[in-house]
């Protein structure tokens, strides 16, 4: 059931219209003038408009234009007479959905009002997926690390460009799905929808209609038409995780919409056009993928126009500790506790640590110390680290297999000496460098660098 703002100036017109409406199970707010209108706007905010054009006190688009803003969240409808096709293009440009041509067959009327009240929900549903994905957009990027703060620096070049595919690599949990949503965000399509589909976790069979749509009786369940990812994202950006695990028919149609942004519904034999950017997401091999036929390698070449490839967590040392504080600083408000930071040994142990399961898995460990921890600094004891992965640490990131006993990173042995010249000198940053035997701007930046 919709609220519908009917506004008609012919009584026989506006009473029958009412009536077959509410028969649908419609509310309707009658009016017969735009004044009328406009005090059910005052205190309404009607799912949709049926708007006539000619009335007493003025033309139907002019209302329309004025009240663009309180007609945001609603479907218009126009009717108009026969001729007026200046009228009918006017309001398409001002977003009007459609239009009905006088007199107005009542089937028809109904037909298009369901028709275009699916396509109301559906864009709702999208702007609601939109929602809650761009929460997460304008979290601050921690890059410390030259490797990452390069990595940062390109994506930022990309997201002001006009490039229209980009491909993330890395290894999982390195943040490839926070580069794609800052792209986003930094681009010119930002306050357009952002919309993600994982490729791996949709089943095939629905896969291709989760990103085309459909067409009303496509297939046995298809008991609507229902628009897809692309063109519920149209001006935006789409987000293809784990694009590596799309069959090869799927491949095929994704490479067409790639080069035509042009394709067709499940089911249909109309052509949507659409213009987007598209983010193809991986951390498998596509290369080795090609040579193994398993993908296609005209579609490989078309989404590799701009690769971006994401440093590992153990290749970029300097984010480990600001990443970690700033998981504990989210953390731990959603657990109503507060913690004064890491312990020194928590700290090193962190820093020693390879992460095999990258930012993710740094996130889950300082999670679950939140959880166990009772003291006001998270110990070194609360962190639960893989113990094969400590005992097989690659050469300088701990002393595992094949590293001499006492063999720490250097990053740690630098952190611990910064900290005991601060301790030393009673946090004195002028006197602290001289200790250390550098300038005070090499201490600034290695306390920044360091995170102390």
């Amino acid at each position: 059931m919709a609220l519908i703002l009917l506004v008609e100036d012919e009584n026989l017109l506006r009473w029958s219209l009412q009536q077959r409406l509410e028969r649908e199970g419609h509310s309707v707010l009658s009016a017969e003038s735009l004044a009328e209108a406009d005090l059910h706007l005052s205190k309404h905010r009607p799912d949709m408009a049926l708007l006539d054009l000619s009335l007493p006190d003025g033309h139907g688009l002019d209302f329309f234009e004025t009240n663009r803003s309180r007609l945001e969240e609603s479907v218009v409808l126009v009717m108009t007479a026969v001729g007026e096709v200046e009228d009918a293009v006017r309001a398409m440009k001002l977003g009007a959905l459609d239009f009905l041509s006088k007199p107005v067959d009542h089937k028809a009327l109904i037909d298009l009002v369901n028709r275009s009240l699916e396509i109301r929900a559906d864009r709702r549903d999208a702007q609601v997926a939109r929602s809650l994905r761009e929460r997460t957009l304008d979290l601050d990027i921690i890059a410390h690390s030259p490797q990452f703060r390069r990595t940062v620096e390109i994506a930022c070049e990309v997201a002001r460009s006009e490039v229209d595919t980009v491909l993330l690599l890395g290894e999982s949990g390195t943040g490839k799905n926070v580069i794609a949503r800052y792209i986003h965000a930094n681009s010119s399509r930002a306050d357009r929808p952002y919309l993600d589909v994982n490729c791996a976790a949709i089943p095939d069979q629905l896969l291709e209609s989760e990103l085309f749509g459909h067409e009303k009786g496509a297939f046995t369940d298809a008991k609507r038409s229902k628009p897809g990812t692309f063109e519920l994202g149209d001006g935006g950006t789409v987000l293809l995780d784990e694009i590596g695990e799309l069959k090869l028919d799927l491949q095929a149609k994704l490479l067409h919409l790639l080069e035509n942004r042009i394709f067709r519904r499940v089911g249909g034999v109309r052509e949507i056009q659409v213009d987007l950017r598209i983010i193809a997401v991986t951390n498998r091999d596509l290369r080795a993928m090609v040579r193994e036929k398993a993908f296609r390698d005209d579609l490989y070449y078309r989404i590799n126009i701009f690769p971006i490839e994401l440093p590992p967590l153990r290749d970029r040392a300097e984010d480990i500790l600001p990443l970690a504080k700033s998981f504990l600083r989210s953390l731990q408000a959603r657990a109503g506790k507060n913690f004064e930071g890491f312990s020194r040994e928590a700290e090193n142990e962190l820093l020693t640590y390879p992460w095999p399961g990258n930012v993710r898995e740094l996130r889950n460990v300082v999670e679950r110390a939140v959880i166990l921890e009772k003291d006001p600094e998270i110990s070194r004891q609360s962190l639960i680290l893989d113990p094969l992965q400590l005992e097989s640490a690659p050469a300088g990131m701990g002393a595992g297999q094949g590293v001499p006993e006492g063999i720490v990173p250097l990053l740690v042995v630098e952190r611990e000496m910064v900290s005991r010249a601060l301790k030393a000198t009673g946090q004195n940053q002028t006197r602290a460098a001289e200790l250390l035997g550098i300038s005070r701007d090499q201490l600034r930046y290695r306390i920044k660098k360091l995170d102390i």
